[in-house]
């Protein structure tokens, strides 16, 4: 992808920010901590005229968008018009720009990249669950859509600290993505 100079905005994707997950005793013990670093990276976006996308997973009872293991367990979750669905009580969703998923990926079987490019957004910044699931899978893809992306370390939570450590790492390592630091990433938003 070329980069124009309307693709210089800098995203931010808040990822899975929603009831469900925060059911994992785990996750909920880190729900008001990043909840609160999540929302100052989206005031941040917001006054640097950067446009946020609240991302959410989201699932049908017919079973038609459940996943291998959903399908193994028996057992699908975030259901449409639920609470599961819902975003976590007190995250700012002012201004944010809704987009549904069914997979790890935001990317995956959505319009995620052509609306990016429609933003003028050519780079990214990534917080919200799991970093080890959701968040990295987001960043890889991310990788091959040609964005460059980075995620905010104080502003994602997962419920598996070493498979976290791990894939923030690889993304590092392997993908060439930033691992920031909030102020870094606030910073990176206000422009």
């Amino acid at each position: 992808m070329t980069h124009h100079p309307a693709q210089s905005r800098t995203a931010l994707l808040a990822i899975d920010m929603q009831n469900s997950y925060f059911e994992f005793p785990e996750l909920e013990e880190q729900r008001e901590s990043v909840t609160a670093k999540v929302n100052e990276l989206i005031a941040a976006a917001r006054r640097g005229g950067n446009p946020v996308v609240l991302v959410r997973t989201q699932h049908e009872r017919d079973r038609s968008t459940w996943t291998v293991n959903m399908h193994d367990d028996d057992e699908g979750f975030a259901y449409p018009g639920t609470e599961q669905a819902q975003y976590v009580t007190g995250l700012d969703t002012e201004g944010g720009v809704g987009l549904v998923k069914t997979r790890d990926s935001a990317f995956f079987d959505t319009d995620l990249a052509a609306r990016l490019r429609n933003l003028g957004a050519g780079h990214l910044v990534l917080c919200g669950v799991s970093t080890h699931s959701c968040v990295s899978q987001t960043a890889v893809d991310a990788f091959a859509h040609n964005f460059r992306a980075a995620v905010a370390r104080d502003a994602v939570a997962s419920e598996n600290p070493d498979l976290s450590r791990a894939l923030l790492a690889f993304l590092a390592d392997e993908m060439r993505q930033e691992i920031l630091e909030q102020a870094e990433a606030v910073s990176r938003l206000r422009g």
